[in-house]
């Protein structure tokens, strides 16, 4: 079982992570945290700095701009932006962000996760959105951590059973009516004139921010491997954190073998590709899924394109198809 030094408080936190000890146990969240600093990494180096939003009190915020499309524009910096939790924000990090000029704020995170870690910090005039997206039983994977029980953690997260979880989380994104419905109406936000520059985000800012990062890029004809190294550049900007948390974790004794949490840590071009899978199966196509599952509709796609590509951008790389009918059920 889990060790705690004498003298522990009720928390102690693990990088991204809050380990809670309460009447019901030992509970396991991610929390918000002051960012660590990372020497470029073997994906940043050549892409992120220049899309990197440094702050004091979160460490993934990003523009996704300055990615071209297939129609050979680029992405416009400066007009939508991803990200990990705002909640430990500091006075100059909301300088910072408000010097982005920012519009509208949409939160992924579910009602728990903000009771916990606390709702965002955000400069004056900042219209925010809460779309919770609840990405799986978490909470049972917490839980399992948490027990310290290490045969338990073995059986049901060794074997390749941590990284299908993740994988069955990214096509529940697709799949489940709530989820896809949070990410449709995000996207519709997104698609909205005036709305924009905008920022969405989650807790770490990698899974649900990640696959909305991929509809958005995609909607606007990046290609498949830049969409991937986008999404990959998470792993990176959390290295510290996790290899902290997975040291602690062992350190305590609430965890014997630390290799198993690897893969609900880091993202791994597979877990995209299954919710890619998920959509491509329910509705055939992508410009399907964006019109009957996200209900994007040719309009909106157009303001989307202007918003992002800018005036002069032409016509859509991604179809819309023409009805819904006939689709698989959602």
């Amino acid at each position: 079982m889990p060790t705690w030094p004498s003298g522990s408080a009720t928390c102690r936190q693990f990088g991204p992570f809050m380990l809670v000890r309460g009447p019901s146990g030992l509970r396991l969240w991610w929390r918000g945290t002051k960012a660590v600093r990372d020497e470029p990494g073997p994906m940043t180096a050549g892409w992120a700095p220049s899309r990197h939003v440094a702050l004091d009190g979160a460490v993934n915020v990003r523009d996704i701009g300055g990615y071209r499309s297939s129609c050979g524009l680029e992405v416009l910096r400066g007009w939508l932006f991803r990200g990990d939790a705002l909640s430990q924000l500091s006075d100059p990090d909301l300088e910072r962000l408000g010097r982005l000029g920012l519009r509208t704020v949409i939160d992924f995170r579910t009602p728990g996760e903000i009771l916990l870690s606390g709702p965002d910090r955000l400069p004056a005039g900042v219209e925010s959105a809460s779309l919770p997206v609840s990405g799986g039983d978490l909470e049972g994977v917490y839980e399992l951590i948490t027990s310290g029980d290490h045969e338990r953690q073995r059986r049901e997260l060794g074997g390749g059973r941590a990284a299908w979880f993740m994988v069955q989380m990214n096509r529940g994104f697709v799949a489940d009516p709530r989820q896809r419905e949070a990410f449709g109406a995000a996207l519709r936000l997104v698609c909205t004139p005036g709305l924009l520059p905008l920022l969405y985000h989650c807790s770490g800012g990698k899974d649900r921010a990640g696959w909305m990062t991929a509809i958005v890029l995609t909607a606007l004809g990046v290609s498949p491997e830049l969409v991937v190294r986008d999404y990959l550049l998470s792993n990176d900007f959390h290295r510290t954190e996790y290899v902290k948390l997975r040291f602690d974790l062992v350190e305590t004794g609430i965890v014997a073998d630390p290799e198993l949490l690897r893969p609900l840590m880091e993202q791994s071009a597979t877990y995209l590709g299954a919710a890619f899978e998920e959509a491509d199966r329910r509705y055939g196509s992508f410009g399907a899924f964006l019109a009957c599952g996200l209900e994007v509709s040719d309009h909106m796609l157009s303001e989307l394109r202007r918003g992002l590509l800018g005036e002069l951008v032409p016509p859509a790389p991604v179809r819309l198809v023409p009805a819904c009918g006939g689709l698989p059920p959602r």
